[in-house]
């Protein structure tokens, strides 16, 4: 399987000066900066290349790492409608539930590759999840030492340290849309069938890993820097600025 962080800077665009930075005169500290240095077009393009592979290898598999723009998801499903089979897609957590405008200045805890989007752009991507266009969710985590994320927006590390976070906030979004089963053959189950783990991984059964975890669906608690959850992740999250509500979990499994 083949995987491809689906980026391609194939034509200079205005909003950067042609190698993902911005221009000098935007400023570093702004979301927007760093938003325009990564327009959608550069995932289109690189869609275009990689649906081009399927068709000329379809024998092989293919895969597109944390999508985040939704413009390609009408074209993911048409490629898919005219017989494209060994294409899958991924999205991940912070995808789903940010939002570029809730992002204050010069919080680089948001910054990651590509970039978090519109709200508009939030829910179309949530959208094709449950369509099944998008076929599951990942972290894509990126921790990191707190050094790294001072800064601003264009010199921060590029990464989201969301793994802890991952179920609660898909429970969160999607619970009361979906049931838990499908929530879990988004995080478990297909991916396991992706790697060839169907029978050891994804599924509660005779013979299986004892792959658990209990949270309660009623629950609720706030992410802030004081959070058992963050604890070693402090610059994840801002006190002042980030509050996020979420459904609670334990994070221990019990065979």
């Amino acid at each position: 399987m083949v995987l491809f962080h689906a980026e391609l800077e194939k034509h200079h665009h205005s909003n950067g000066n042609g190698n993902g930075h911005s221009e000098p005169k935007e400023d570093p500290k702004d979301y927007s900066t760093f938003l325009n240095s990564r327009p959608a077009q550069l995932e289109l393009d690189a869609l275009e290349l990689i649906l081009k592979m399927c068709k000329s290898y379809p024998n092989i598999r293919f895969h597109i790492v944390h999508l985040s723009a939704a413009e390609a998801v009408p074209r993911i499903k048409s490629a898919r409608e005219e017989g494209v089979s060994n294409l899958t897609v991924e999205t991940c957590y912070h995808y789903l539930t940010l939002s570029s405008e809730d992002i204050p200045a010069n919080a680089t805890q948001y910054k990651c590759c590509p970039p978090i989007r519109s709200e508009a752009n939030r829910k179309q991507i949530c959208q094709a999840l449950l369509d099944g266009v998008i076929d599951y969710v990942v972290s894509d985590h990126s921790p990191c030492i707190p050094e790294l994320k001072k800064g601003d927006f264009m010199s921060a590390w590029g990464g989201v340290s969301g793994l802890g976070l991952g179920l609660s906030l898909l429970w969160t979004e999607f619970g009361k849309k979906v049931d838990i089963g499908r929530i879990m053959s988004w995080v478990s189950t297909i991916q396991a069938q992706q790697v060839g783990l169907q029978g050891q991984k994804g599924s509660i059964a005779k013979g299986m890993d004892a792959d658990l975890v209990i949270f309660d669906p009623e629950a609720e608690y706030v992410v802030d820097q004081a959070s058992p959850y963050l604890c070693t992740r402090p610059w994840l999250t801002d006190r002042n600025t980030c509050y996020s509500k979420t459904r609670s979990r334990r994070m221990s499994a019990r065979p």
